[in-house]
Parts: C-alpha cells; sequence; structure tokens
C-alpha cells in the first residue's frame, strides 16, 4: 500500500510538472507570437508602401516596349519613358523573429502557424532572389547599354538610333518578363502575409480578451 501512495504520488507529481511546463511554453510562445504579429504588420506596411511602385514600374516597361514595338520611338517618347526605368526597388523585410520562431520548439499548439511562416520563407526567399538578379541584370544590361546613348544627367537621348535597336527592345522585353515574374512573387508573399496576420489574430484574440 505504501509502495502504490509512493508511485501514485511520483505519478502525479510528474503530471503536474508536465502540465507547467506547457503552461510556461504556452506563456512564452505567446509573447513571440506577440513580436512576431509586429513584425507581420511592419513586413504588409512594406508591401503596401510598393504596391504603387509596382503598377508604376510595370506599366512604363509595358508602355516603353508597345512604342518599341510598333513604329520608330520618337525622342520625346524615349526621353520619357527609358529614365523612368532606371530605377529599382528590393523590399526592406523584417524576418528576425520569424527566424526565431521556426527555430523554437515550443511543442505542437500552433503548428499550422509554424507551418504557414515555413511557407512564407520560400516565398520571401524566392522574392529577395528574383529582386536580387533583376537589380543585377538591369545594371549590367539597361544600364550598360544606355550609358553610351542617353545623357543621365540632363536626362535626354542622345543617340535615338540605339534606342530603337532590335538589342534596346529585348533588353526591355526581358525587363518586363522580369516584372511580371516579380508581381507574381509579391503577390504571393503578400497573400501569406495577410493569411498569417489572420491565423495570429485568432490566436491572439481570446488572449487580449
Amino acid at each position: 500500500m505504501e509502495l502504490f501512495i509512493v508511485i501514485l504520488g511520483i505519478s502525479i507529481a510528474y503530471q503536474l510538472n508536465i502540465v507547467n511546463e506547457r503552461r510556461i511554453n504556452n506563456r512564452l510562445e505567446l509573447n513571440v507570437i506577440k513580436n512576431l504579429n509586429k513584425e507581420v504588420q511592419i513586413n504588409i506596411a512594406e508591401f503596401q508602401s510598393l504596391e504603387r511602385y509596382r503598377e508604376r514600374i510595370t506599366k512604363d516597361a509595358e508602355r516603353l516596349l508597345r512604342l518599341l514595338d510598333k513604329a520608330p520611338i520618337s525622342i520625346d517618347s524615349a526621353n520619357e519613358y527609358v529614365f523612368r526605368l532606371v530605377q529599382t526597388s528590393t523590399p526592406d523585410l523584417q524576418r528576425q523573429a520569424a527566424n526565431s520562431y521556426l527555430s523554437s520548439n515550443y511543442g505542437e499548439s500552433n503548428t499550422a502557424l509554424k507551418n504557414e511562416f515555413l511557407s512564407l520563407e520560400t516565398y520571401l526567399q524566392e522574392l529577395l532572389e528574383m529582386s536580387d538578379g533583376y537589380r543585377i541584370r538591369k545594371e549590367q544590361d539597361y544600364m550598360r547599354y544606355l550609358r553610351n546613348s542617353v545623357d543621365f544627367a540632363r536626362r535626354k537621348v542622345t543617340d535615338i538610333e540605339m534606342i530603337r535597336a532590335l538589342a534596346f527592345k529585348n533588353i526591355v522585353w526581358n525587363m518586363v518578363a522580369d516584372e511580371y515574374e516579380l508581381n507574381r512573387l509579391y503577390n504571393q508573399a503578400s497573400a501569406q502575409l495577410y493569411k498569417i496576420d489572420s491565423l495570429i489574430d485568432e490566436i491572439l484574440l481570446p488572449v487580449d480578451k
């Protein structure tokens, strides 16, 4: 009988310890998720701030390609659009909290959230690699080609025949293709961010109440 009481006491103590550890882990995870929420909001704001730029740069690239394709482009049109495509932009994303969360082990209470963050990390990595690759290609192809045919300081085309050449048209065509792929990756990552935002709200709402 005494042995049974001892075993029962040990078993109860063990179960209480598990419950206590689980409670501590849940509290720690909630604090981490609150930090994740702040990071997600920052990244959503970053995507929103780039929406107008993304729309404008894509339309400008399409417009220049159409002008090069249909007829000999005028110098006025060249001056208007060639310099508007010089700009590039890579999203400034915060990923520290997400990386910390993905490397943590808080049990299985919010596995759905962790899985969605794993997907987001894949999307963001693709986006950043594409953004960097596009920036490099633009510098090596577009900018290098323009060095001998435009005056950057005065924003004037100095050799219209270089702009009308097939080589330049092909460069712009590649840029348009890159813009389309970037838009796809931006939309994919942005949609995933909003999905995670909703999941975090579902987790934190009962706690805030």
